[in-house]
């Protein structure tokens, strides 16, 4: 009975662990200014730091620009990326978070992670995150390219990591692979080791007569 609660809980996924988010680096990123719906703000683009259940320091970016964080600690639970967005920017930010080398680099994978998620990557002039004039020509070609080289590919070797105030959402973000995020999509494997455990558990019941 115990194993098998065990293999229950594993199956299910792990649960939420802390997030504490320690700072920005203003070598890989900075404010700057791009349109939202139409409108010009002003944002930090770039690399936030952190580290999830007392471990290393690592470098996160933001998946979801219209839900706020601040530097804090945070309920969170990494899970596999569950779109083919998600999977899209982990692809970006597995194979080319180590060439963040700037400022301008900084910024402008996280306007292109924005772009994928928000916008499906429709590019710099179109959807709801765009550039303004105020947006350099170097962060755009950047932008741009980041768009082009993830284009079709996607990676589940990132954590999104899905963040909480008590009880109040804040934001989303990738960062690095956790072994025990949760999956997005339970592999049949997964579906027969959670069916035995049920059984094992009582938990089961056949439908019918």
């Amino acid at each position: 009975m115990k194993i098998a609660l065990l293999l229950l809980l594993s199956a299910l996924g792990a649960s939420a662990g802390s997030l504490t988010l320690t700072g920005v680096n203003t070598s890989r990123g900075g404010n700057l200014r791009f349109l939202v719906n139409g409108t010009e703000e002003q944002h930090f683009a770039g690399i936030i730091l952190g580290t999830y259940n007392g471990g290393p320091s690592q470098s996160m970016f933001c998946v979801d620009l219209f839900t706020s964080i601040s530097l804090s600690t945070y309920s969170s639970e990494p899970r596999s990326p569950a779109t083919a967005n998600e999977l899209r920017v982990a692809y970006l930010y597995v194979s080319y978070l180590s060439g963040v080398s700037s400022v301008a680099l900084g910024q402008a994978m996280q306007l292109a992670i924005w772009d994928i998620i928000h916008d499906g990557g429709d590019g710099i002039n179109a959807g709801s995150i765009r550039r303004s004039s105020n947006t350099s020509n170097t962060v755009a070609n950047a932008w741009t390219n980041y768009l082009n080289v993830s284009s079709g590919f996607g990676s589940s070797a990132a954590s999104v990591y899905i963040n909480f105030s008590g009880s109040t959402p804040a934001q989303a973000l990738i960062g690095t692979f956790q072994p025990t995020a949760i999956p997005s999509v339970p592999e049949p494997a997964t579906f027969l080791l959670v069916g035995g455990a049920m059984i094992a558990l009582g938990l089961y019941r056949r439908k019918g007569i």
